[in-house]
């Protein structure tokens, strides 16, 4: 006979896996770290202001997850963009989820900026998106796996333009790592009101 005591263990630790996963265990890069990444983006290529704002971001690393923001511009005929930014989409999104990164907002605009400050040039954007990044560490990561790579070539081909930047938060609604302790707590205990 399964008891209270064997539930809610047995949730805890399909929980304890999932914050392992999702949240990591590393902590934040260090100053050798930083400096590591570094030299393996200037091999890449890198041009030199991406690799100072690169730089600085992971030199600031404070351990905790973060997004990034994406504004995008299909090129034209944008149907065929649209299957080459699906390519690039699902291979991209393969690498971050191992990570525990994934995507958190997606939607297609609907008009024209509605307002714009001192950014004429900034606008027809086709779509937006927010991805989730467990780590600075995973981004550095998953850079080092995306440029230069034959699905981050279908990327570039497939924009007119794009704008993104990384972001923290100050206010989370829907959190996961909440969202799947609620799951889980309710799978707990109505299997214990069925069971006992």
């Amino acid at each position: 006979m399964i008891s209270a005591i064997g539930i809610w263990s047995a949730v805890a630790l399909v929980y304890a896996i999932f914050w392992a996963w999702y949240v990591g265990l590393k902590g934040k890069l260090s100053q050798a770290e930083v400096e590591q990444y570094m030299q393996r983006f200037e091999a890449s290529g890198m041009p030199a202001d991406k690799l100072d704002n690169l730089h600085k971001f992971l030199a600031k690393d404070d351990g905790r997850e973060w997004f990034m923001i994406n504004l995008l511009e299909l090129k034209s005929p944008k149907r065929e963009s649209a299957k080459l930014l699906q390519s690039y989409s699902k291979t991209f999104m393969a690498g971050m989820f191992k990570r525990g990164g994934h995507p958190f907002f997606i939607a297609n605009a609907r008009a024209k900026n509605i307002e714009n400050l001192h950014c004429d040039q900034a606008d027809n954007w086709t779509s937006t998106g927010i991805v989730r990044y467990r780590s600075r560490r995973d981004c550095a990561e998953t850079l080092l796996d995306t440029f230069g790579s034959d699905h981050h070539a279908d990327k570039l081909a497939s924009l007119e333009k794009t704008l993104a930047f990384p972001a923290t938060t100050s206010l989370l609604m829907g959190s996961p790592r909440v969202l799947v302790a609620m799951g889980l707590a309710l799978i707990a205990a109505l299997t214990q009101i069925l069971l006992l």
